[in-house]
């Protein structure tokens, strides 16, 4: 009579193990999968996200979500002006073979080595850097050099394709701050022999403007749209000076000699497009951010991009702060970790002359 519990007994330990070291290999068959094609980010608010299995430098359409002109309801450019036919937001075409180039402006409120140790901060600014062609970077602590080039180390993961340039510190010596671009080299080129810092021999600007020279990578060498970038950051205890400075800094650089119309200023301006444009600039300049705030509380316009209208016809009349907040669901404790700062972006055609 006990015969048969304890023989059933004896069948459960020994299937026990092998049972167990099913479900482990299952399990970590799972673990795997999720490593592999998810990201997980997250201290007190974990988010799990597809990872793209496109190439580094295709865009998701759904990212275009992320994008949202501030002046394409209307087609009003900055101050109220009516933009022209050729700044009227359009659609990429669908057949078009080259897509429309973004070019962004960033300021890092003190990017330094604790942030880029922050797994959580380097990944959300890493994430949204990708989406780029072309970032002005500003508020770099230039104490330690190699901060910018360990930055596109981690852009790069994953098959990417960023490099950089990076203009000369400058600033409080006590604080000196560099500026940078990144860009990706799939998308744009660069002439290093043309990037440079721009001369300011009585120190009137506090943070020295950089500029690079770029040609869409794209299409071919008589067609690719090429431009100039002025990455400006403006001291804001200095602000009304620094400022009224802004269009002798525009306009050196487009007569420096190398013949390049284009000019696209992006920085932190530490100023609003309706000061900018009207009491600044002058109504042939458009801003790409049109009375939008562009920090994380929603309180200030301080960044931009400007761009002169009558002769960058490349601008299709798309632009604004980029939310980088409600993209990858962070609340502002997790926002600010990286910057008070939102992105700001203006979309250009590849093409020279706004052709499709």
């Amino acid at each position: 009579m006990c015969a048969y519990p304890f023989h059933q007994m004896e069948e459960q330990r020994r299937k026990g193990p092998f049972f167990l070291l099913v479900v482990t290999l299952i399990l970590l068959g799972i673990g795997f999968y999720v490593a592999q094609h998810f990201e997980i980010a997250g201290l007190d608010q974990v988010t799990i996200t597809p990872k793209s299995e496109r190439p580094a430098d295709e865009v998701d359409p759904i990212d275009d979500l992320m994008f949202v002109s501030a002046n394409q309801a209307g087609g009003r450019s900055a101050g109220g002006y009516a933009a022209p036919a050729a700044y009227a937001a359009r659609p990429s075409d669908p057949e078009q073979k080259v897509r429309n180039l973004r070019i962004g402006s960033w300021a890092l409120s003190g990017f330094g080595p604790s942030k880029l140790a922050s797994e959580e901060c380097r990944l959300n600014l890493t994430r949204v850097i990708r989406k780029f062609d072309v970032i002005a970077l500003q508020q770099i602590t230039a104490v330690e050099r190699d901060l910018v080039p360990r930055l596109v180390d981690q852009i790069n993961e994953g098959g990417r394709n960023f490099d950089f340039v990076l203009g000369q510190p400058s600033g409080p010596s006590d604080r000196p701050e560099q500026l940078a671009i990144l860009f990706n080299v799939n998308r744009v080129q660069i002439d290093r022999s043309q990037t440079y810092t721009v001369a300011d021999p009585q120190d009137q600007m506090t943070y020295a403007p950089m500029v690079a020279w770029f040609r869409a990578a794209e299409p071919s060498v008589q067609s690719a749209w090429t431009f100039s970038v002025v990455n400006v950051r403006v001291n804001l205890a200095r602000a009304p000076v620094e400022v009224a400075l802004l269009p002798g800094i525009f306009a050196s650089v487009r007569s420096d000699g190398r013949g390049e119309d284009d000019v696209v200023m992006a920085g932190l301006f530490q100023a609003d497009d309706s000061y900018l444009i009207p009491r600044v600039m002058g109504t042939d300049v458009v801003a790409a951010v049109d009375s939008t705030t562009t920090d994380i509380f929603s309180r200030h316009q301080t960044c931009n991009i400007l761009v002169d209208r009558n002769r960058t016809n490349e601008f299709v009349g798309r632009g604004g702060p980029v939310d980088f907040l409600r993209l990858f669901n962070l609340n502002l404790s997790q926002a600010e970790a990286v910057s008070s700062h939102l992105p700001v972006f203006g979309e250009f055609t590849a093409t020279e002359g706004g052709g499709g």
